[in-house]
């Protein structure tokens, strides 16, 4: 299995600078020295700097103190007014912006809903197992396909290329159809409702009607969340707001850097609280116009090619066989509590120390009385296992009993011996499948 790779660069803050308010104000200083994009200081520079100058030279060469101080009450008004529009504008805008995200996320979690049920719903007959493989290698390629699709269809990009998952196999004509059809996601919902229906009926998905209708339903809600998703590409906030905005905002900054330059003195204090009060206002409404569409090429909007990758990468561990393997399960001779009890301990969710919670040996006699024990990674549970070999075994009830005869005619942790099962828990661990050092070179595959 290849991905390919249709290379994109999105530069984004880190968490860490995101969280950080002082890494992100030393990286707005140096936006000019490397070139750094998304903040909106530049912007707001060239929108202040002007006012700062104007505020300065009339508060030097011009003396209308009389006349400012009549227009101060129209000047109070105006800028509650414009406050209120520029709030409510920053408003609508994170709220776009968030419902974008939302949806986004939502579309995502329903569409790999779908992959991984109509994985588990797969046969696991033996005479089935070829046209199982078959099933699900198309099944993912289609899904890989359908989120490149959707994500093509509501961003604007300047490279429409993304990643996919490799479609060698796949009828060239298909293809051709879906590179020339006008909306690819309906034909790849189509496509996905027509194979599971047709693997159902060969027995395939073994899965009662009714259960396996859940994945439609899943396809379905995908759809429209993605339907949402095209209108707030498709429907902007309103030009008549957006344009009432900016040009009360252009007036306000001539009228505060003349009310300024009479009642703040000297040059350099009314230089300073004109700068400080038209960088705010010109902030907010670039701001706005930042995060009002979060589907595109912008530094501020959401990293579409780390999204694409990302859910080639899912899908790529769903066809593991380890990952549709059920964890398999032993009740140790030592009673079915304490294996309870081990199980709990490992899941349990504290607080506590970890030095003055843990338990020993001792009390695994006395597992029915002790508290949960904490394990904080799968190494203590391991060594924990090994630990409890050393413990004097417990009399097995007679349901324990028959559940032991019927898993000794099976392979068991003895037979497979204990380094064995920590070599491969570890691994599990360890492995970065499946974009290991082993991987095949990333190959370039023109855009459907």
């Amino acid at each position: 299995m290849r991905l390919l790779a249709l290379e994109a660069e999105v530069v984004l803050p880190t968490v860490a600078e995101a969280r950080s308010g002082l890494s992100v104000q030393l990286q707005c200083g140096a936006v000019f020295e490397d070139g750094r994009a998304g903040s909106v200081f530049p912007k707001t520079l060239i929108c202040a700097l002007p006012c700062t100058v104007f505020a300065i030279l009339l508060e030097v060469y011009w003396d209308a103190e009389e006349w400012c101080e009549r227009l101060w009450t129209v000047w109070s008004g105006y800028s509650f007014v414009l406050s209120f529009l520029v709030v409510f504008r920053n408003n609508q805008a994170y709220s776009r912006f968030w419902e974008g995200v939302t949806l986004m996320n939502k579309m995502r979690g329903e569409w790999f809903n779908v992959c991984t049920s109509l994985l588990a719903f797969c046969s696991a007959e033996p005479e089935k197992s070829e046209q199982v493989v078959l099933f699900q290698e198309l099944l993912v390629r289609l899904m890989s396909l359908l989120h490149c699709s959707a994500l093509q269809l509501v961003c604007k990009l300047k490279d429409k290329r993304l990643e996919l998952i490799d479609v060698y196999g796949v009828d060239v004509s298909s293809l051709h159809h879906i590179r020339d059809a006008s909306n690819r996601c309906d034909v790849l919902c189509l496509w996905l409702t027509r194979l599971v229906l047709e693997n159902h009926l060969k027995q395939v998905l073994v899965a009662p009607a009714p259960i396996l209708s859940r994945s439609f339903q899943d396809l379905g809600r995908g759809r429209v969340n993605l339907a949402d998703l095209v209108k707030i590409r498709d429907i902007p906030f309103p030009f008549p707001y957006a344009q009432l905005i900016a040009s009360m905002l252009a007036v306000h900054s001539i009228i505060t850097s003349m009310i300024t330059s009479q009642f703040v003195h000297p040059w350099y204090n009314a230089g300073c609280v004109t700068f400080i009060t038209m960088s705010g206002f010109w902030a907010l409404f670039y701001i706005c116009a930042e995060i009002d569409h979060p589907f595109g090429d912008d530094p501020n909007d959401l990293p579409l090619t780390d999204l694409q990758h990302d859910w080639n990468v899912r899908l790529l561990e769903l066809l593991d066989p380890k990952s549709q393997r059920v964890p398999a399960f032993t009740v140790h001779a030592h009673g079915m509590h304490a294996a309870r009890f081990s199980i709990t301990s490992y899941l349990a969710k504290s607080q506590l120390d970890l030095k003055t919670r843990r338990t020993t040996v001792r009390d695994v006699d006395y597992a029915r009385h002790a508290s949960p024990d904490i394990f904080d990674s799968l190494d203590d549970l391991i060594t924990h296992h090994q630990s409890m070999a050393e413990v004097p075994k417990l009399r097995p009830t007679p349901s324990q009993q028959s559940v032991m005869k019927a898993e000794a005619s099976g392979p068991n942790e003895e037979e497979m011996g204990e380094e064995s099962q920590i070599g491969v828990m570890r691994e599990f661990r360890t492995t970065e499948w499946p974009l290991g050092p082993d991987m095949e070179r990333l190959e370039t595959y023109p855009s459907l």
